[in-house]
């Protein structure tokens, strides 16, 4: 176990490295990049003494050591809007991000897992068609609609939700407003992974079924609650948890939407902002450490076989 921690570690480490290389070298190289914010319509001493702060003269790889050495030492830079550490405003938006992401996750499972199970043990049956049809609407409707749908349904009209935001303005910390505010966003964000994660817990599952040991679990009159919960679902769930590594990204992702629409102060906002504001700094460390979250993510789904399949073993 040891070894095989060491061995994912150092492939983790590599390709945060490579993260780096490849953000560095786009926002640098990119049309549009850091060269931009010289303005045309200042004078040359100006745009010397702004190209000398940022650095604009140094060759690539220069700049680019600079600010990795910097980054070894816990310093992701400053932000060109405010001028705050990029560090310091990553740590108070990533929480939220986790947050959000977390939750989201967590409901994707919690109902997809289910969805499945009943799809694949009433195949063709009228709840394996709804499944299918709810699956293929979370596909194919643009999160954007589906949030702003929720907002003047909850919001606006039954007034149950709070429309915008983490918590109501001037008022202390409270579990129900926190959850208040989480529940649409997390719904609109489960999108993303729900149907896929239902749609593969249906197909594993299935085949599982059709396996010799499951054929012997019910010949031997094991009940068929048992034989779908205690033999079956075990082992169809290990695609399942590979596809949740993979939809990591793209959960990431759907946040940017996500916090946008509702005003959640998380990655996803900041990163969109800082991308308009042409905050080049910002941007990197955002992907830096986005990046970095789900790397570990997918080292923490590996790590999940074992749990699920007893017979794998990583030394």
């Amino acid at each position: 176990m040891r070894s095989y921690l060491i061995k994912r570690m150092m492939q983790a480490v590599a390709v945060v490295f490579i993260i780096t290389v490849v953000t560095f070298a786009i926002v640098n190289l990119a049309p549009g990049g850091p060269s931009i914010l010289v303005s045309m319509e200042s004078t040359a001493e100006e745009r010397e003494a702004l190209k000398a702060k940022l650095g604009l003269g140094q060759p690539l790889p220069v700049r680019y050591w600079k600010w990795m050495n910097a980054l070894l030492h816990g310093d992701l830079g400053r932000s060109f809007s405010d001028g705050r550490p990029v560090a310091e405003a990553i740590g108070q938006r990533l929480p939220n991000t986790l947050l959000l992401g977390g939750a989201a996750l967590a409901l994707s499972v919690a109902l997809a897992l289910p969805a499945g199970v009943v799809s694949a043990t009433r195949r063709y049956s009228l709840c394996d068609y709804l499944v299918t049809l709810f699956s293929f609407l979370g596909l194919s409707v643009p999160a954007f609609w589906f949030a702003i749908v929720l907002i003047l349904l909850f919001s606006v009209r039954l007034h149950w939700l709070p429309s915008s935001g983490m918590a109501t303005v001037g008022l202390g910390f409270s579990l129900f407003d926190r959850v208040a505010h989480l529940v649409m966003p997390a719904v609109v964000l489960s999108t993303v992974t729900m149907p896929q994660i239902v749609r593969f817990t249906r197909s594993s599952l299935l085949e599982v079924l059709g396996q010799d040991y499951v054929r012997t679990a019910r010949a031997k009159g094991v009940p068929e609650r048992g034989v779908v919960y205690r033999h079956a679902l075990r082992n169809a769930l290990i695609p399942v948890v590979t596809v949740i590594g993979l939809l990591l990204p793209a959960l990431v992702g759907g946040a940017v939407i996500t916090e946008t629409v509702f005003g959640w102060p998380g990655m996803g906002s900041l990163a969109l902002a800082a991308a308009v504001g042409r905050d080049y700094p910002m941007v990197m460390g955002v992907t830096l450490v986005v990046g970095t979250v789900v790397v570990l993510a997918n080292l923490g789904v590996d790590l999940a076989y074992g749990l699920l399949d007893p017979r794998i073993r990583y030394e």
